[in-house]
């Protein structure tokens, strides 16, 4: 039997494109209006989950819906993960595995008193022409659409695969720990399920890769959860089958702990210099310890994952 996050991916892959202005994005537009009513989102500006801008003569859509919390004084957490694809690609992994896994989220939150309204914002022109320009869906959510400011920002995309090397498959990368003390100390103590390890480190080694560009951009804590690219990024073989939706489930697990903990934390103004290299170690201790050990790579401070990083990144075209 197939799991919703599953029909929720081949419902916004089956038109084999969401690119802007196709018939295929279109209908996830359609689909994702039917699913946030359907889920109970309240609708972000008046009675619509749409949120229209226009650019030359290209109309753009943001969809966006409210969870609202106890108190609705308090500045909202913002949940991101965009919905069009690049070119003519079904984008199973990226992005609908993302929007899936925050559906399923908000199915887990139903029955939890949090205190603070949770925004799930699903932007479109994410992909290039407009990626990381003034006209990309999140850049114009946050700086001409967002009513309020947020408390904070937690973005997923190309989070539905297995990372592509043996025995890492169950790895999830996460940036931004360094935005605030309080988003790496919760990286810590927000239970991790069984089956998924994540590693934390710092968004400047590979840049911004998504949607949490314009929330670094303008100074709030976020954090940016990935598996990274892999063969079928931007491919059009990134369909459904290709993903691990047991690996989605449990990310989708992680995530619950991660809102919970974050709802009660104040996040005061902290330093823009803060480094979170002991919560870096540790994660990558515990996650790929053996694997250190027994080749010999030495992981006590900041150059050495540095260094790690890097190299892995390059190696392996993550």
């Amino acid at each position: 039997m197939r799991s919703q996050l599953q029909v929720d991916v081949e419902n916004l892959a089956s038109p084999g494109s969401r690119k802007v202005g196709s018939s295929g994005h279109g209908q996830a537009i359609v689909y994702l209006k039917q699913r946030m009513k359907a889920a109970g989102f309240e609708p972000y500006h008046e009675n619509s989950y749409e949120l229209a801008y226009q650019i030359e003569s290209t109309k753009y859509i943001n969809l966006a819906g409210v969870r609202p919390g106890l108190d609705r004084s308090l500045k909202p957490t913002l949940l991101v993960a965009h919905y069009d694809t690049c070119g003519d690609q079904p984008g199973a992994d990226d992005n609908a595995a993302a929007i899936a896994i925050w559906f399923e989220v908000q199915k887990s939150l139903q029955s939890l008193n949090l205190q603070r309204d949770i925004i799930f914002l699903f932007p479109d022109a994410e992909e290039p022409p407009r990626f990381l320009s003034e006209h990309m869906g999140s850049t114009n959510f946050y700086e001409k659409q967002l009513k309020h400011a947020i408390h904070a920002g937690l973005v997923l995309d190309l989070v539905g695969h297995d990372i592509p090397l043996e025995g890492f498959e169950e790895l999830l990368f996460i940036f931004g720990a360094e935005s605030h003390p309080e988003m790496a100390d919760l990286l810590i103590n927000a239970d991790l399920p069984d089956g998924l390890k994540n590693i934390a480190t710092l968004n400047r080694y590979v840049g911004d890769l998504s949607d949490h560009h314009v929330i670094r951009k303008h100074g709030k804590p976020y954090l940016f959860f990935t598996c990274g690219r892999w063969e079928h990024y931007h491919q059009h073989s990134d369909l459904p089958e290709h993903l691990n939706y047991t690996k989605m489930a449990k990310i989708g697990e992680y995530l619950v702990t991660v809102i919970q903990a974050l709802d009660s934390r104040e996040l005061k103004d902290s330093k823009a210099d803060y480094d979170p290299v002991s919560v870096e170690l540790f994660l990558l201790k515990r996650a790929l310890g053996s694997y250190l050990n027994d080749n010999g790579i030495q992981m006590n401070d900041r150059e050495d994952i540095q260094k790690f990083v890097l190299n892995w990144i390059q190696q392996h075209q993550l």
